[in-house]
């Protein structure tokens, strides 16, 4: 793997402040997901950043273009297992693999820039002298889809044509009409990959097994719905890039939310940092609860009570205490290092 480059101390600053706004906001953990890629180094990272912990509450904000699918049902199995009441903000996109993760979420939270998208598998491939990147399987599925359709229109326009103009036999019209369809339309099949083809059609299945394990296993859906929303997430959309926004995601079915006015808000500020960014970071962000706050500064400040400064001043009113005594979430930080060199 390529050393990747550190990214500068004032983006995490940015990304650490606004964290903890979301934090206070909510009083939830925070688990900040900037996936540049989701790859099989991922599910590793993460595991050893918050193995063990077990949370009521979760909030996951996610950024990712998508990546790796095995990797994904990985994440989403760990993320599942961490925090019984799982939420995932996305900031302004999660696609593919990103989306995936987010159907294990009790609420996908959204703004009206946010977005996810199809389910279609992405596959790494690399063209002779170029680097590796990963493709849709889906574009090789369509591609066969519109030859198939063109050799149909073909055929039926064939037909029509031999049969309205010299009345010979069906038969023989049926005959003549393959035959000129096969004709044109050979050019076209022989470009297409039948391996290639295979490795699509199989790439997509593994996508709709995953959606339909995850919907079942951890969301409760019944196997036909669950299958019924996956396949929609795979096949239906036209390309790789359409946009799912959350009104889409309730007619399938998912528990897409719209963001309040002061989720948004960090949403907005907080997606612009992670534009700049250029390497992945995953980030967890621990919510001290209130109570155990609150106990740590009534010990603080009972032990300062035998200062010279506390004995000079007057006792406060009671009624004043109370509000004294409101301080904001603590917070505890924890970073997943860097990917290994290789």
């Amino acid at each position: 793997m390529e050393n990747e480059s550190t990214i500068p101390q004032p983006l995490l600053d940015d990304i650490s402040q606004l964290a903890s706004a979301l934090i206070q906001h909510r009083k939830n953990s925070v688990l900040v997901l900037d996936l540049k890629v989701v790859d099989n180094q991922i599910p590793i990272l993460l595991h050893n950043l918050i193995k063990g912990l077990r949370l009521e509450a979760l909030d996951v904000i996610l950024q990712t273009p998508g990546g790796d699918i095995d990797a994904a049902f990985q994440i989403a199995k760990l993320l599942r297992k961490t925090a019984k009441q799982l939420n995932i903000f996305v900031p302004l996109y999660a696609k593919s693999a990103g989306s995936l993760i987010c159907l294990v979420a009790d609420q996908i939270m959204l703004t009206d820039l946010s977005e996810l998208g199809p389910l279609d598998t992405q596959i790494r491939e690399q063209s002779d002298g170029s680097f590796p990147r990963y493709n849709s399987a889906l574009n090789g599925f369509k591609a066969l889809e519109q030859v198939q359709l063109h050799t149909l229109e073909t055929l039926d326009i064939a037909m029509k044509l031999i049969q309205g103009r010299t009345g010979i036999k069906i038969n023989e019209t049926i005959r003549l009409a393959t035959e000129f369809a096969g004709n044109t339309s050979g050019t076209l099949y022989s470009q297409l990959n039948p391996q290639k083809i295979g490795e699509y059609a199989r790439a997509l299945e593994i996508g709709e097994a995953y959606g339909t394990m995850m919907l079942t296993r951890y969301m409760g859906w019944s196997q036909e719905d669950a299958e019924l929303t996956v396949k929609t997430m795979v096949k239906k959309y036209p390309s790789h890039e359409f946009v799912i926004d959350i009104e889409e995601l309730q007619m399938l079915g998912l528990p897409g939310v719209e963001m309040d006015e002061q989720c948004a808000e960090i949403m907005f500020e907080l997606r612009g940092v992670l534009l700049e960014t250029e390497q992945s970071l995953i980030e967890f962000f621990e919510a001290v609860p209130e109570k155990k706050a609150a106990k740590g500064a009534s010990k603080a400040a009972k032990e300062g009570k035998e200062t010279k400064e506390t004995k000079e001043t007057p006792k406060e009113n009671p009624q004043e205490k109370p509000a004294e005594q409101e301080t904001a979430p603590k917070v505890k930080t924890k970073r997943a290092p860097k990917k290994p060199k290789s």
